[in-house]
């Protein structure tokens, strides 16, 4: 006769999804705030910024998934603390476009170690193949949803 399982229960993904983003997300920017004294989603705008100077601020918050007045308290921070310059938009007065500043880029470029190390951290217990399906599956939410 067979071991029956524990439990034939499916895992309660949303809940294990919402707890494991809650503490990488912390875990990420005590990190980031303790070596360059910037938050993550910082740290995603000067990102956005390096590829495409000048982005409109509509496109950065699309990008990091934030809404129009959270984009707008970030730029405010971000500007206060000299890590992004605003310009208006040549094609619409209204619009915003975001400039990383060089003090900004300076610590988009000091993140990617602690990035890359974060990385390692996170996935070091996982093959390459286990990794491909993680990725799939996450890709899979924010193509469905």
């Amino acid at each position: 006769m067979t071991e029956a399982k524990t439990s034939d229960k499916p895992p309660r993904l949303f809940h294990l999804m919402s707890l494991a983003q809650h503490r990488l997300l912390r875990h990420a920017d005590a990190a980031f705030n303790e070596a360059l004294g910037i938050s993550m989603t910082q740290l995603g705008a000067l990102f956005v910024l390096e590829k495409t100077p000048g982005a409109p601020a509509r496109q950065v918050g699309e990008t990091l998934g934030i809404n129009k007045s959270a984009v707008t308290m970030l730029a405010d921070r971000m500007e206060h603390a000299g890590l992004v310059r605003r310009a208006p938009s040549d094609e619409d007065r209204r619009a915003v476009r975001l400039f990383a500043t060089p003090a900004g880029l300076a610590k988009a470029a000091a993140a990617r170690p602690i990035l890359a190390r974060l990385t390692r951290k996170l996935t070091q217990p996982f093959d390459e193949n286990e990794m491909a399906v993680v990725a799939r599956f996450l890709e899979s939410i924010i193509e469905r949803f």
